[in-house]
């Protein structure tokens, strides 16, 4: 392999795994009423804050079917079609529904920001790789010393920032017993957000012991 070609390929390699490496999801902050004692809900209403109908409806069943047994998530959209009808002036009409329905809880999610920001990567100088083989012994270490050395370019890429807000409320009192802000870094597409995210806010209220786990 020419110097050229593996200098391009391996810069190819290092840009690769570095997006990879971006495209996650982690938890920022985190609060659990720490008052609550009750046991696992056994039923949640799904709600997502979106303008975007198609993305509500995917979400809150992503979502929903990802509860283990023992908790029945509900996509809110099976019981209010419009989003608009969930709002403080409609309170006493949608708790004395959930509660006929027999909802314990009613959990929300929104994406609350987006950032994007530039990230500048410097110039860094690297061992060939593959041309001396593997470490092998000792004895043959000292070939390091004389190996050849080539440099890398610095670049820059843009970085994209979601944050997701979650809130768990209890149901009839809509009183807060849970919330989470995380945030996800350049994710692939949007299925890749979706799917990260509702992971973690299933890993974290299983944790936390508000559904089943």
């Amino acid at each position: 392999m020419g110097f050229s070609l593996l200098r391009r390929t391996l810069l190819a390699a290092l840009f690769t795994a570095l997006l990879t490496a971006c495209a996650s999801t982690s938890v920022i902050s985190e609060w659990r009423d720490p008052a609550y004692r009750g046991a696992a809900l056994k039923k949640v209403l799904v709600y997502i804050a979106a303008s975007d109908d198609a993305v509500r409806r995917t979400v809150e069943d992503r979502l929903a079917s990802s509860f283990p047994e023992g908790t029945q998530g509900v996509p809110s959209y099976t019981l209010f079609a419009d989003a608009k009808e969930i709002n403080e002036q409609n309170e006493k009409a949608i708790s004395a529904r959930l509660q006929k329905e027999g909802f314990d809880g009613a959990l929300t999610a929104r994406l609350a920001s987006v950032d994007k920001e530039n990230v500048y990567v410097p110039p860094q100088t690297y061992l060939a790789p593959g041309m001396l083989g593997p470490y092998g012994s000792f004895y043959g270490y000292g070939r390091y010393a004389y190996a050849s050395l080539y440099a890398v370019p610095g670049y820059a890429y843009q970085q994209t920032r979601y944050m997701i807000e979650t809130i768990l409320y209890d149901v009839p009192g809509g009183k807060m017993l849970w919330t989470m802000t995380s945030e996800s870094v350049s994710p692939d597409s949007r299925q890749q957000l979706i799917d990260e995210v509702t992971s973690l806010i299933d890993g974290e209220l299983k944790k936390q012991g508000f559904i089943a786990g």
